[in-house]
């Protein structure tokens, strides 16, 4: 008869084997890099980092000039400082600040990257569709510089420009980022010829080589300054747009006031007719045809009030706040003429152009993502590391792997081609872009020299003569020289002198604040997204950890 054995147990864990299990916990997660918080590498204006397997000579390149700015003007080829790359300078007004740790205080370790200057009038608190304030007077008259401050706080395309920076500067700083370590536990031999086994704990780390993470920061440094420029383009956008709004919506009210007066002029004629009839000196038909243009004006009078109306809501839609009642406007459909040539307007415009300066952020962002490109092939390090104890009160047996790929097959030459092909398409884009602007305000001074022409001739020519007109014309009509249609005709002629002068004043405003807003316009045009759908910034970050 044989006897039932006890079902085997593992035996206890003593206590200082899950000492040794905690202090090899320690050290593994010490070896992963758990116990400091990464650095955010912060680009000062200026700085160069120059990747081993670009660069001919590194201290020849820390001892070179400081890097231009980032608008400075580039060549549309690459020389030898292409393989240089200068990150944007928009963090260059403000000292690094320290992040803060649990307790309060400040570690150097942890650097958080600077916040960049949002374009003027693009403040974070800036609202972005408020209604206007109760109480507000239907009546009073607006202004310019109060509808350019209400378009600057509430145009929906400003908001969504500062919310495209505020991403884009989120890209840059993901894609500096460290990856994290992994750690966890090991168990080895369990349940093998009964006994318990051998328990540890393990930690990984990937170690990205080649400076890639710093280099892919460069990157989107200059992706900031683009969308940064970008905004401004949008603000003067914005400004632009408002400003040949206004010019309308007073034209439009200088129309319904020369309606006005026509109306009046017409209704005394009408009574003049009448008057005449009465002593026998005109016919009914002389009536007749003063009654059908009073009809004709009156139209002509609606037909006024319902465009200044919709001018108004116009400028309402590029100011941000529609809905707001018809209120009167105040300004002068005359301004200071533009004196200087072709020439001299656009060389101002390129130099303070924000679409020059954009473009030309765009070949520096190029050169930097061809030299990000280049150090691809430098493989990432691999490393592990594990410590494991045996339940018994074995030795600790302790274990490590170094892995990198091999770049044998896949050595990132389609992607430096690539890159480099978008570093030429920048230059010519530049190039485009220039050209595109002397094409526009080639039309722009076109439209303003042919306006203002207009505004003159018909302020000192034509005006007067229809008013003398008109004037002799009563006169020969009240003495019985002329007939009605002669007199109709001089009143539809200094109705249409004066219509004709109220468009070409504003057509020439109009084509002045083209000009003077660097011939930027589209309050509601769509603002570029920052890197699109992509949340690891273009790619760059999981290129730089996958190694291939």
């Amino acid at each position: 008869m044989s006897r039932s054995r006890p079902p085997q147990t593992a035996p206890r864990c003593p206590r200082t084997t899950w000492r040794r299990l905690g202090g090899a916990a320690l050290g593994a997660a010490a070896l992963a890099g758990c116990g400091a918080p990464p650095t955010l590498v912060t680009y000062a204006p200026g700085s160069a980092v120059v990747p081993p397997a670009v660069a001919g000579s590194v201290a020849a390149a820390a001892s070179g000039p400081a890097a231009a700015e980032p608008i400075a003007r580039v060549a549309a080829t690459t020389g030898d400082d292409s393989n240089s790359v200068r990150p944007a300078n928009y963090q260059s007004d403000a000292p690094e600040p320290a992040a803060s740790t649990p307790d309060g205080t400040g570690d150097d370790a942890a650097v958080a990257p600077l916040p960049a200057p949002l374009p003027e009038g693009l403040g974070a608190d800036d609202p972005a569709g408020d209604t206007p304030a109760t109480g507000e007077a239907v009546l009073e008259p607006l202004t310019l510089a109060e509808a350019e401050a209400a378009a600057l706080a509430r145009n929906p395309t400003l908001a969504g420009a500062t919310a495209a920076v505020r991403k884009a500067r989120g890209l840059y700083t993901q894609v500096g980022l460290r990856p994290n370590p992994t750690l966890g536990l090991v168990g080895e031999d369990v349940g093998e010829d009964g006994e318990p086994g051998r328990y540890g704990v393990f930690a990984s780390q990937t170690f990205v080589r080649g400076n890639k993470l710093e280099l892919s920061r460069a990157v989107e440094s200059w992706e900031v300054r683009g969308l940064e420029l970008r905004a401004e383009a949008q603000r003067l956008r914005t400004l632009t747009d408002v400003r040949q709004r206004f010019v309308r919506l007073l034209a439009a009210q200088r129309r319904v006031e020369i309606a006005d007066e026509l109306v009046a002029l017409a209704e005394s004629g009408v009574r003049l007719s009448e008057d005449l009839l009465n002593a026998g000196e005109v016919a009914r038909p002389d009536v007749l045809q003063a009654q059908i243009q009073l009809g004709e004006v009156r139209i002509a009078r609606e037909n006024a009030a319902v465009a200044r109306d919709a001018a108004w809501r116009a400028l309402m839609a590029a100011v941000g706040t529609p809905g707001r009642p018809v209120r009167p406007a105040v300004g002068s459909l005359e301004g200071e003429p533009i004196t200087a040539d072709f020439e001299e307007l656009l060389a101002g415009i390129l130099a303070a152009s924000p679409e020059v300066a954009a473009a030309r952020a765009r070949i520096e962002r190029a050169k930097a993502a061809l030299c990000r490109q280049r150090v691809q092939p430098i493989p990432n390090l691999n490393a592990q590391a594990s410590l494991a104890y045996g339940v018994a009160g074995e030795e600790p047996v302790g274990g490590f792997q170094l892995g990198m790929p091999l770049p044998v097959h896949n050595d990132n030459r389609g992607n430096v081609a690539a890159a480099m092909a978008d570093v030429h398409r920048a230059a010519a884009d530049l190039a485009r872009l220039e050209l595109n602007l002397r094409s526009r305000l080639a039309a722009a001074l076109a439209d303003y020299q042919a306006a203002q022409n207009r505004a003159t001739r018909l302020a000192e020519d034509v005006l007067p003569a229809a008013r003398e007109n008109l004037d002799l014309s009563e006169q020969g009509y009240r003495q019985g020289e002329f007939d009605a249609i002669r007199l109709v005709t001089a009143r539809r002629s200094l109705f249409e002198a004066e219509l004709a002068r109220v468009t070409a004043a504003a057509d020439r405003q109009e084509a002045a604040a083209l000009i003077d807003g660097l011939l930027l316009s589209g309050a509601l045009t769509d603002f570029p997204d920052a890197g699109g759908d992509n949340l690891q910034g273009v790619g760059l970050r999981d290129q730089a950890l996958g190694g291939q």
